[in-house]
């Protein structure tokens, strides 16, 4: 992208266009009262030149509702000249960056920024479909794991796992938990996409049912192919925990069950 410097231009001159991420009414109206009583915007939004005149946001769709709430005619921008994959990446960024999202939505968005990073990285794609022709200088090219890490604030390995929990989720699969306590636990999201879509579909629909018996992808998962949990060995749980127990742990597990009339003081009830 073409950094064009910060400008005050016309809120009515900026078309939203499909955002990946749905505006927040309520972080709005919060968002509105802030400004309205700072009378200023601590953050300026990121647009590009767009056709006759116009801009085209990138990123800031937040606060750009929030100023238009409170009817500023005007807005602080950062304008770029950007092509379409270009303002989407940074539309990614910023909202990973800026935004604590849930692991679903995180997913989601490293994986389009990687489908995006693909196309204006063509010859990383190409070099890691491997073959006699795939052979490259690394040292010219930065993964995509590597470079998001970077720019965004994770690590390699939880880009690499967010890619992967949504290219293994099917698209009915992800519909169906948005918004559910499921897209908040990236263990069970990583569970979830290693299922065959047959068995995603019949795990969801047992997980979301009105009086869901199973709380957990690795419970219904064991319905729907038939494994019986293996029971709950108690006593060899209490033996364990009693062996790492201190001595006075000890003493006091047993004045309990002495107390519960579980053990015996070993003392004569008088005749």
């Amino acid at each position: 992208m073409k950094a064009l410097g910060l400008q005050e231009i016309d809120v009515a001159l900026i078309d939203v266009g499909p955002r990946l991420r749905p505006v927040n009414e309520a972080y709005v109206a919060v968002l509105a009262a802030n400004i309205g009583q700072q009378k200023r915007l601590r953050q300026p939004i990121d647009v590009r030149v767009g056709k006759s005149g116009r801009y085209r946001l990138i990123a800031g769709a937040h606060r750009l509702a929030a100023v238009t709430q409170i009817e500023w005619s005007k807005i602080s921008a950062f304008v770029y000249e950007a092509n379409d994959d270009e303002a989407r990446m940074a539309e990614i960024d910023e909202n990973i960056v800026r935004h604590e999202l849930n692991p679903l939505d995180r997913a989601m968005f490293l994986a389009e920024r990687k489908k995006i990073y693909e196309r204006l990285h063509p010859e990383v794609k190409k070099g890691a479909q491997g073959g006699r022709g795939g052979q490259r200088n690394e040292s010219d090219i930065v993964s995509f794991s590597k470079e998001t890490a970077a720019r965004v604030g994770l690590s390699e390995r939880a880009v690499q796992r967010a890619v992967s929990i949504a290219n293994g989720l099917t698209v009915e699969t992800r519909k169906a938990i948005a918004g559910t306590s499921f897209a908040l636990k990236q263990a069970e999201l990583i569970a979830l996409a290693k299922l065959t879509a047959p068995q995603q579909q019949k795990v969801v629909r047992l997980l979301l049912a009105d009086n869901a018996k199973f709380r957990s992808v690795r419970q219904a998962a064991d319905s729907v192919a038939g494994r019986t949990a293996k029971p709950v060995d108690g006593f060899a749980r209490l033996v364990t925990v009693y062996r790492h127990a201190t001595a006075a742990e000890r003493r006091q597990f047993r004045a309990w069950l002495t107390k519960e009339g579980e053990l015996s003081t070993g003392k004569k009830e008088a005749a």
